[in-house]
C-alpha cells in the first residue's frame, strides 16, 4: 500500500500455529476430540489452551486431578449453558455478531500466514549451523549517527567511505561511537540482520538505517570473537533455537511477499476535511484511559448497563454519509469505513499516540484495517472459512458469549465476582443431568493430559483482537464426572 509500511505479524500468534498440530479436515480433527455435547465439541487443544492460556481460579489453578476435572466440568458447563441459549429467546446483539465474526476472520488470517508463509520455509541444516554459529559472535563495530541530508552525499561518494573517513569527508561534527554488540542486545532489526543473518564483512560500512524522522545510522566491523558451543547440548539447544527463528523470520518473509502482491497498485487517498473532522472525533474516544477504555468496550460487547460513559459513534453520525478515502476503485463513506472497524477494531503502531499524533496515526491504523481487510476476503476466496480452525474459533466465541449472557440471568452476575455463586453450581448440576445422554467424554485422552499451575496470560500483539482464547468459565467447581458417557473418539 502506497506511503504505509506493512508491519508483520507479531510473533507470539506466529510460534502458536506453526507449532501445534494443524488439522486440515474434519476427519483429521476427530482423533483430538476430548469431549462432545450434542454438535458442541471440546478438543484437547481447546482444553489445554482455555486452562492455561488465560488464568484460572484459584479454586481449580493447580495440576492436581481434582483441579483438572473441574477445568473439564467448567467447559462443558459453558456448552451446557449455550445449548440454554439456543432454545431460548435470546439474540445476539449487531455489537457481540461483529465480535465473532471478527475473531473468526482474524484466525482465516492466521491461517493465510501459515499457509503463504510457514508451508513455505524448507529448513537447510547447513544453513541453519552456520547462523548457529554467527548467533555466538560479539562485535566490535564503530557507529555513527548523521542527519539524513548527509545520505546523498555519502551515496554518491566515488570511492567506498569508511566509517572513521565520514569525519573529514562529510561532516567534521560528526561522532564515532565504539560498541560491543551481541545477538542479545537491544538493536534495529535491520542492523540484527546484517550481523546475525547475513554474511557480513569486516572494515565495510553498512546503512543508512533509520532511527528516527531526522538521523540515520551507520557502522562498521571492526573485528568479532566468536564464542563456541562446548557440549553437544550446547549445540542442539543452539541449533534449535536457531532453527525456530529462522523458521519464523522466512515465514514472514514470504507472507509479506504475499501480502505486497494483495497489495499492489492499492493506494488510499483522503479528503482531507472529512478526514480531520473525522479523527477529531475519533480521537475524542480513543485518547482515553486504557483500564477506562478496557471497561467500557467490555460492557458494550456484554450490552451490560455500568456507569463507565459507553465508547460511542453517536458523535460521528453527522458525517457518516460523508466519503472519508478512496481505495482500490471504490469511495468509502465513513459509515461504510465503520462497519469495517466493527470486525476489526483499529490497531495503532505507536500504543501511546497524543492528541498531536493522534491524525498520523489513525492513517497508520486504516491502512493496516484494509490491508487487513484484502487479506481477509482473499481467505474467503480460498475457503478458508470453512477451515474447521476457523469454524471452531467461531464456536468457541459464540458459546462463550451465549453461556455468559445466560449466566448473567441466572446468577446475580457482577463483573468480578472471582468464584461461581451456589445458585450458579446447582443450575450447572441440573444441566448435566438433564442433557447427560447427549454429553461423551474421552476419559482415555482426559487421563493423559497435564496442566501447568503457573499462571499465564498469553496475548497477541498488534492484532485485533488481543486475547488467543475466552477467559476461562467460572461457572463450577464441581468435581465429579458424574454425567454423560465415556467415548473413545479415534
Amino acid at each position: 500500500m502506497s506511503g504505509y509500511k506493512h508491519p508483520l505479524l507479531l510473533f507470539l500468534f506466529i510460534f502458536s500455529i506453526s507449532c501445534e498440530k494443524q488439522i486440515k479436515n474434519d476427519e483429521d480433527f476427530s482423533i483430538n476430540i476430548l469431549a462432545k455435547i450434542g454438535e458442541k465439541i471440546i478438543t484437547v487443544n481447546d482444553f489445554k489452551k482455555r486452562s492455561e492460556y488465560m488464568p484460572r481460579p484459584a479454586y481449580c489453578k493447580g495440576e492436581s486431578y481434582i483441579h483438572k476435572k473441574i477445568a473439564l466440568n467448567s467447559l462443558i458447563a459453558e456448552k451446557l449453558l449455550s445449548l440454554e441459549f439456543d432454545k431460548s429467546n435470546y439474540i445476539f446483539t449487531d455489537t457481540q455478531k461483529a465480535f465473532i465474526l471478527g475473531q473468526k476472520e482474524q484466525t482465516m488470517r492466521h491461517l493465510m500466514l501459515k499457509k503463504f508463509g510457514f508451508d513455505s520455509v524448507k529448513v537447510d541444516s547447513s544453513r541453519i549451523n552456520y547462523l548457529a554459529k554467527l548467533s555466538k559472535r560479539k562485535y566490535n563495530i564503530s557507529f555513527s549517527i548523521v542527519n539524513k541530508n548527509h545520505i546523498d552525499a555519502i551515496e554518491n561518494s566515488l570511492s567506498d567511505i569508511s566509517i572513521n573517513s565520514l569525519k573529514s569527508s562529510i561532516d567534521d561534527k560528526i561522532i564515532i561511537n565504539n560498541k560491543l554488540v551481541t545477538k542479545d542486545d537491544d538493536m534495529l532489526e535491520e542492523i540484527r540482520e546484517v550481523l546475525y543473518f547475513k554474511e557480513s564483512k569486516p572494515n565495510k560500512m553498512y546503512g543508512p538505517f533509520k532511527i528516527n524522522d531526522e538521523h540515520v545510522l551507520y557502522f562498521e566491523i571492526n573485528e568479532w570473537l566468536t564464542r563456541p558451543n562446548i557440549t553437544e547440548e550446547q549445540k542442539k539447544e543452539s541449533f534449535d533455537l536457531t532453527q525456530k527463528e529462522y523458521i519464523k523470520k522466512s515465514a514472514l518473509k514470504f507472507f509479506s511477499n504475499n501480502v505486497k502482491k494483495i497489495m499492489k497498485g492499492k493506494s488510499i487517498k483522503y479528503d482531507p476535511e472529512i478526514f480531520k473532522q473525522f479523527s477529531e472525533k475519533l480521537s475524542k474516544i480513543y485518547l482515553i484511559e486504557k483500564s477506562k477504555k478496557e471497561n467500557v468496550i467490555q460492557n458494550k460487547i456484554w450490552d451490560l448497563k455500568e456507569n463507565e460513559k459507553p465508547v460511542s459513534f453517536e458523535s460521528i453520525k453527522n458525517l457518516e454519509n460523508k466519503t472519508i478515502l478512496a481505495h482500490d476503485n471504490k469511495n468509502y463513506t465513513v459509515r461504510q469505513l465503520l462497519d469495517l472497524i466493527k470486525t476489526h477494531p483499529l490497531v495503532f503502531r505507536n500504543k501511546k499516540a497524543t492528541s498531536e499524533s493522534f491524525s498520523k496515526e489513525l492513517k497508520y491504523a486504516i491502512a493496516d484495517l484494509l490491508r487487513d481487510y484484502h487479506i481477509t476476503q482473499n481467505a474467503y476466496n480460498l475457503n478458508l472459512h470453512k477451515n474447521f480452525e476457523a469454524i471452531n474459533t467461531e464456536s468457541k466465541w459464540s458459546d462463550y458469549i451465549k453461556s455468559t449472557i445466560v449466566k448473567n440471568n441466572i446468577s446475580n452476575y457482577k463483573n468480578n465476582f472471582k468464584t461461581p455463586t451456589n445458585h450458579l453450581i446447582n443450575k450447572i448440576d441440573s444441566l448435566q443431568n438433564k442433557y447427560s445422554d447427549i454429553i461423551k467424554i474421552d476419559t482415555d485422552k482426559f487421563e493423559k493430559i497435564k496442566l501447568s499451575k503457573i499462571d499465564m496470560s498469553v496475548m497477541y500483539s498488534n492484532q485485533a483482537y488481543t486475547k488467543p482464547e475466552p477467559s476461562f468459565p467460572i461457572l463450577t467447581s464441581d468435581h465429579n464426572l458424574d454425567y454423560g458417557e465415556k467415548h473413545v473418539f479415534k
